[in-house]
């Protein structure tokens, strides 16, 4: 199997106790990645994995829906969500 690019995810960070979508990858802290497809966005909403593994850490449920929202939001006024 073959891993994607990381220039083609977001990049996602615990930091000071929150979650942030790291835009330069430059933050410091535990880092994870997302596809930037809408798809993907809607799965790690919706998923009932309570600890991204990646980050070791738990994020509940209004705290993805926060974070892909803004990640939305982000991608979409960039015109680079998938």
């Amino acid at each position: 199997m073959r891993r994607d690019d990381q220039d083609a995810m977001v990049r996602i960070t615990s930091a000071g106790g929150r979650v942030q979508a790291d835009d330069e990858v430059r933050r410091p802290g535990r880092g994870g990645y997302l596809h930037r497809s809408a798809e993907c966005l809607a799965r790690f909403e919706r998923s009932r994995i309570k600890e991204f593994r990646s980050l070791r850490r738990k994020i509940g449920l209004d705290e993805r829906r926060d974070l892909t929202e803004r990640i939305r939001s982000r991608l979409a006024t960039t015109a680079q969500l998938e």
